[in-house]
């Protein structure tokens, strides 16, 4: 079956699907149709807000959060609507934020200007490119519906982390191995007394920690990763913050990876020297780092995810200052162990599973029993992971190409696709986080928020044309 022709069809209804959504219907002059498909119904949530769970707080301050980049407060002011104690620091939940979503979207929805919204429920499994240029693509959904579209924007978010544990391992497991907890919660499938394996140590395994702790849990955690690196907070918003100048080091730091850092920590090093707070020299490193990574020599790009990507990631994606209370008093309790470790083996053992690891730099091996795994590893970039049959499909067909590091796919400075020849697609788009391929710096709301606003302008003006 074969619907009515769209001007623009939105595959992907979590933050970034959203956001594109809504500016074009905020910005539209005239006439323009506009499809929103998602796989759930649950649209303007995603697996990031779609929580509701009342602990899982957002990682980023309420002032930050504005899903508008011409409205900086807006967020803020849906918070102090919901509880006026709310303030530009506070850190509050997730489900907060989908709810927040869920109202833009409505609100864009019903204006009422000329542009039109479908919300579209199904499964897309492929894409096919128009005719002739100018034409129309068509979407293949799972029941057999047909879309068609002038311009289709891909938004579909991370691909869902990857096994740290090998098939054998997962089989033995069973019930007692929890793949993705955002998908599966593992509630209710782990008792109080139970000794659970939180493999990876960031901001997931911080999240199930904190879930643990509400539901009273009594049982021992292990939190493993390659490197231990403990979660980070955010600095105190009730202290100033620093204004580092990184423009007047640029001079300095050379185009190799290896000089930058130099530069770059001793920099930090002198400003901590002065008081200041080194996540305010993270936060002055961030507007940069577009520039700065595509700048950088393929090399030395490899270098920088095998070396330098882990401790990065610690530094620059901090958790709320209430979830890292948990972390570290259940550490000071003895209930908690960071481990710089890698699983090497698991076997059955009375009443549990009997776990072996490899501790980082150590020959010997240590093994203890456990009744519950919970993969907490970071969601993966890597296209041919995902389960998607609308994204195999299109890389089968070379319409998407992964980038070389696996860290997502290939677009131009415009978001237009890049096709295996090279050449970006006069229809097909992309904004989400699988632009870190592209920016590095492209996973949170505040580079998102200007990636849809700016493709809403590109796509209202070539409908205009």
């Amino acid at each position: 079956m074969q619907d009515d022709a769209t001007d623009v069809l939105i595959i992907g209804a979590g933050f970034s699907g959203t956001a594109v959504a809504v500016q074009l219907l905020r910005q539209a002059t005239g006439p323009l149709r506009v499809k929103l498909l998602n796989e759930s119904g649950r649209m303007a949530r995603g697996l990031a807000y779609g929580t509701d769970s009342a602990e899982h707080l957002l990682n980023v301050p309420a002032g930050n959060m504005s899903a508008l980049a011409d409205e900086p407060g807006h967020f803020l002011r849906y918070c102090q609507w919901v509880d006026e104690r709310w303030h530009a620091g506070s850190f509050v939940p997730r489900r907060l934020y989908g709810a927040y979503l869920e109202s833009l979207l409505a609100a864009a929805e019903s204006s009422p200007g000329a542009a039109r919204l479908q919300r579209v429920v199904g499964r897309a499994l492929s894409l096919v490119p128009p005719t002739r240029a100018g034409g129309l693509a068509t979407v293949q959904l799972a029941d057999g519906t047909a879309l068609q579209a002038r311009h289709v924007v891909l938004a579909f978010g991370h691909v869902a982390p990857e096994h740290p544990l090998p098939e054998a391992a997962r089989r033995l497991l069973g019930s007692a191995y929890t793949p993705d907890p955002w998908r599966e919660p593992p509630a209710g499938r782990v008792a109080p007394e139970a000794r659970v394996l939180l493999v990876g140590a960031g901001l997931t395994a911080l999240d199930q920690l904190v879930s643990l702790d509400r539901a009273g849990h009594r049982g021992p955690v292990t939190m493993l990763s390659r490197r231990g690196l403990a979660p980070q907070p955010h600095r105190p918003q009730h202290a100033p913050p620093a204004h580092p100048d990184l423009a007047a080091l640029r001079p300095r730091m050379g185009p190799t990876l290896r000089g930058q850092l130099r530069v770059l920590r001793q920099a930090v090093a002198d400003g901590m020297a002065r008081g200041d707070d080194w996540r305010d020299w993270i936060g002055a490193v961030r507007p940069h780092m577009p520039g700065w990574w595509r700048a950088l020599s393929p090399t030395d790009r490899r270098r920088f995810v095998r070396h330098l990507q882990p401790h990065w990631d610690t530094l620059r994606h901090r958790c709320a200052p209430e979830a890292h209370a948990v972390f570290q008093r259940w550490r000071a309790e003895g209930r908690l162990t960071l481990m710089a470790a890698r699983v090497t083996g698991i076997e059955p053992a009375d009443g549990g599973f009997a776990v072996t690891v490899r501790p980082r730099g150590q020959a010997a091996t240590r093994t203890w029993v456990v009744d519950h795994v919970i993969n907490c590893t970071a969601p993966s970039g890597r296209l041919a992971a995902s389960p998607s049959p609308l994204v195999a499909s299109a890389c089968a067909s070379g319409l998407l190409v992964p980038d070389a590091l696996g860290l997502g796919l290939q677009v131009d400075e415009a978001l237009h696709v890049l096709g295996r020849d090279g050449q970006p697609s006069t229809w097909l788009h992309y904004v989400g986080p699988l632009l870190k391929a592209r920016d590095w710096e492209a996973t949170a709301v505040p580079e998102l928020r200007q990636h849809a606003a700016a493709l809403a302008r590109q796509l209202l003006a070539a409908s205009a044309g």
